[in-house]
């Protein structure tokens, strides 16, 4: 286990979840969906990076599933559409920890699973939060 990659996570998390509230994007209804859809695409660039292309097609099939889950949750209102990207998120961090069991992408870095992972879980676990509590209501499209 790689612990600075775990505490730097950690770190990106709570700098995230702190400057979407800051600056009012957690009021967005875009703004946690379209994060969501990112995190797949740095698999994809770790395989272009090492020019492995079946792996890519690999990784594009899995991420795929995570764009629809931040396409539904966007679409979802209330409770529902957090509760749903809440899972994308933490089914992201479950997904770092057994990518290597499916297929290697040589080109991730050894410590992505444990950085990638904390960012996804704290991320996911503090939608969760805000989905049962009041503070739930993102209802901005704009």
């Amino acid at each position: 286990m790689n612990y600075y990659a775990l505490i730097a996570g950690i770190l990106v998390a709570v700098y995230v979840m702190v400057r979407f509230k800051k600056t009012k994007l957690e009021k967005r209804k875009w703004a946690y969906p379209a994060l969501l859809a990112t995190f797949p695409i740095y698999y994809w660039v770790f395989a272009i990076y090492v020019s492995n292309y079946k792996i890519l097609i690999n990784e594009i099939g899995i991420g795929l599933a995570f764009l629809f889950v931040a396409y539904i949750a966007y679409r979802l209102n209330g409770a529902i559409g957090i509760f749903l990207l809440a899972a994308g998120y933490i089914l992201h961090a479950g997904y770092d920890v057994i990518h290597n069991s499916l297929f290697i992408n040589q080109g991730t870095p050894v410590w992505w699973p444990e950085f990638c992972g904390s960012v996804d879980v704290l991320i996911g676990a503090y939608l969760l939060y805000l989905a049962v509590s009041c503070k739930g209501r993102v209802t901005k499209n704009a």
